[in-house]
């Protein structure tokens, strides 16, 4: 991406434009996939900015809580494209979002779209290791009234999910600059749907009360998992499918809000093996 500035100096000519300058250089992207359990880490330390890991436990297993860095300025990546054609690197990535989804029958899959400054060739071999990853028989979605209910809520019999975190992030590039740029954040909102067949009011209830919500999202293979907690959600939308001859669904969109109880709109908990996601 570049930011272009025209020149429009009076030439004596009806031609608008005589010249141009690029003031500044940035690259954007997606990065996407499957959900695997240590990968998705960096992700989230991209979105969420700060974490706190544990020590490992008896097994191994190493608890990496995740927290709203409350600052303008990025937690950066640095990101490594290989290609046969060349090999760069992306330093200051800035993750604007991040965003979950989970169907019936499939895998889980998740996607981030990243700001950085414009690569630089470098030297780097990729290295594949194995991770645990979730299929849909590994992810559970719960409500209930506060999050102490959470443990004996039952689990919703939802047919999709979609979580989406976002902050965007604006290109700074000071004076005397034009491909080093900074990006300052703005403000976060976390929030998504989930697809249920329609088997009950409950949901429009709640969404015509306004109610207030715990929301639990769990994804948990063997002693690994990737839970999101969020302990004051409310239902924005709700919409019905009603096309003949199919099951009526419900699609109820709902929205994290900020809670001063727990200084925080979500939460995410990464269980895994490994030690911690500090800069190398």
């Amino acid at each position: 991406m570049t930011n272009v500035v025209e020149n429009e100096s009076a030439m004596g000519v009806v031609e608008r434009v005589n010249d141009s300058e690029v003031t500044n250089k940035w690259v954007e992207g997606t990065l996407g996939g499957k959900v695997t359990v240590e990968t998705v880490g960096f992700l989230m330390l991209g979105m969420w900015g700060e974490v706190v890991s544990s020590a490992p436990d008896v097994d191994g297993i190493v608890t990496h809580t995740y927290s709203m860095k409350q600052s303008s300025e990025p937690t950066a990546l640095s990101v490594t494209r290989v290609t046969p054609l060349k090999t760069e690197r992306f330093t200051y990535g800035t993750v604007e979002s991040f965003e979950l989804e989970a169907e019936a029958g499939g895998y889980v899959t998740v996607s981030s779209a990243i700001k950085a400054r414009v690569g630089e060739s470098t030297t780097a071999t990729p290295a594949f290791v194995e991770e645990a990853e979730f299929t849909s028989k590994h992810i559970t979605i719960k409500t209930s009234a506060d999050l102490a209910g959470l443990t004996g809520a039952p689990v919703i019999k939802a047919r999709s999910l979609k979580l989406n975190g976002e902050r965007e992030a604006t290109a700074f590039d000071p004076l005397g600059t034009d491909d080093k740029p900074e990006f300052d954040l703005g403000t976060f909102e976390a929030k998504g749907e989930f697809v249920v067949r329609a088997t009950s009011t409950e949901y429009e209830e709640a969404y015509l009360a306004n109610a207030r919500h715990a929301m639990e999202i769990a994804m948990v293979n063997g002693d690994e998992s990737l839970v999101f907690t969020a302990s004051k959600v409310r239902f924005r939308e709700l919409e019905s499918s009603r096309d003949r001859d199919d099951i009526v669904t419900a699609t109820i969109s709902y929205f994290c809000e900020f809670d001063v109880a727990t200084n925080s709109s979500i939460v995410p908990v990464l269980k895994n093996k490994r030690a911690s996601y500090a800069a190398a």
